[in-house]
């Protein structure tokens, strides 16, 4: 009789690059959960703006030469200064609105799925920090050398647009505030969703691609879209959605796509901005001369070599991962 064959031992051998999938199944997840925490969170959402309608009456009121027009550029350009509004202010303003989304989406994460927050991001015993770094970093600097190589072709197109008085305030709410909005973003379209399409579909390309395409009609109300047009503005968002699905499922987890979408961020709203974009702040650098396609471009091939350099840098191995199936019934091994 070999040793310890008196023991009952269970063991789940899961490929990896699936249990990011797999831990979809925890807790509970009936279809009407779905609904109800996605319905919970935009209730949050929606109180979250009392403080931004809040301001915004107070400033109509105080100023008389708000107006129709004015209201209407607002509404379009969401620059905060046709308001008398200061734009740090408008900047945080805006982020609360996903704080109360967020405290509700983790509500209904906690206390209707019974689910583990932290399961949301990985499925290791922790979340792995220095990964986030590194997709924050890496993301940050292939944007700063490609922005580089437009500046240089085209210095003309960049002004000066730094408010150093207000600089340092910019710089703290978009590093502790600012990654509230991104990382609600990443746990809604590349965690909740994704995995729980996965669990639906039972394959990888499925949640990949519906997210993608849910990620692009979220943001087609953003001003980008209305200013530079929709075809090369979506090509932009659907692009960026899919770059930050594939390396969620090769590397599964979120960490990576958590740091890459708060580098993205907090790049366009602290290095360079430009005219119509969400983020309306005093960067240090404005782009007055917007190429829509361009950016689009710029941002798939930095996602090439992004994704590339993390395939190596984390043995991902092969890209067939992103088409298999999951799997709903895990392999097992039982000695007794």
């Amino acid at each position: 009789m070999p040793p310890y064959s008196h023991l009952n031992i269970t063991i789940d051998l899961v490929p990896l690059g699936l249990m990011y999938f797999k831990q979809a199944k925890d807790g509970k997840n009936e279809a009407w959960m779905y609904g109800a925490t996605m319905l919970l969170m935009m209730l949050g959402y929606y109180i979250g703006q009392f403080p931004l309608l809040g301001v915004k009456a107070n400033a109509i009121e105080k100023h008389q030469d708000i107006g129709t027009a004015e209201l209407d550029e607002f509404n379009r350009t969401l620059d905060f200064t046709i308001l008398h509004i200061d734009s740090n202010v408008g900047l945080l303003l805006m982020i609360t609105v996903f704080i109360g989304a967020t405290l509700f989406f983790l509500g209904g994460i906690k206390f209707i799925h019974q689910k583990i927050i932290k399961g949301l991001i990985t499925h290791r015993s922790r979340i792995n920090w220095p990964k986030m770094a590194y997709g924050f970093v890496v993301w940050f600097a292939l944007t700063s050398i490609f922005e580089f190589v437009i500046y240089l072709s085209s210095p003309e197109t960049f002004s000066l647009n730094v408010d150093w008085s207000s600089f340092l305030w910019l710089v703290l709410i978009c590093i502790f505030i600012l990654p509230i909005q991104t990382t609600l973003e990443e746990l809604i379209f590349r965690s909740y969703l994704m995995k729980g399409i996965g669990l639906l579909s039972n394959t990888k390309w499925i949640p990949l691609i519906l997210t993608t395409l849910l990620f692009g009609l979220v943001h087609g109300l953003n001003p980008e879209i209305q200013k530079y047009g929709v075809v090369p503005m979506q090509l932009y968002y659907l692009s960026a959605g899919l770059l930050l699905g594939i390396m969620t499922i090769m590397d599964d987890g979120l960490e990576l796509a958590i740091g890459v979408h708060w580098a993205t961020n907090l790049y366009g709203a602290v290095i360079v901005s430009y005219e119509g974009s969400v983020l309306q702040t005093n960067s240090i650098w404005r782009v007055n001369e917007v190429n829509a396609w361009l950016m689009a471009g710029v941002l798939m091939l930095s996602g090439v070599i992004f994704l590339l350099l993390s395939k190596k840098m984390f043995d991902w191995g092969p890209w067939s991962k992103l088409t298999e199936k999951i799997g709903l019934e895990s392999e097992r091994i039982q000695s007794v």
